[in-house]
């Protein structure tokens, strides 16, 4: 169990380095050019979840339990700004020359429902550590 939840943290320091660049890149250019309010809070928010995307995979590595309840706080903001863990596969598969593949409609769509499903199953798999490690 103990590996798992770090693979998990893994994946979320993954996630973290994959979209951190491009965040505070996006979030620089909101003050650097004519940009609503809207979206530089938007941008804020965004590098402020992946902070905390970065908080989590630490603690899962040091404090599962503190862990475990900041991945559950990150739930809804994974939903809204679709940071889903095994996204670093979609990344890898445009640095391995499948980006033609992963560009179509009938892949994006297809890998979409698949992301979602193992982040369901991630879940659960967290909620039972969970439960494991409160007793």
């Amino acid at each position: 169990m103990k590996w798992g939840l770090r693979s998990f943290g893994i994946l979320d320091l993954l996630t973290f380095l994959i979209f951190i660049p491009s965040k505070i890149n996006y979030l620089s250019s909101t003050f650097q050019f004519a940009f609503s309010m809207n979206a530089k809070v938007d941008a804020i928010w965004q590098v402020i979840v992946l902070f905390l995307f970065l908080s989590t995979a630490i603690l899962l590595w040091v404090k599962p339990i503190i862990g475990l309840f900041f991945s559950f706080v990150l739930v809804p903001f994974r939903v809204v700004f679709a940071y889903l863990s095994l996204e670093v596969l979609s990344f890898a598969a445009y640095k391995f020359g499948f980006g033609v593949f992963i560009s179509s409609s009938f892949s994006q769509i297809n890998w979409f429902y698949i992301l979602f499903t193992f982040e369901a199953l991630r879940y659960l798999y967290s909620f039972y550590a969970y439960y494991k490690l409160s007793d």
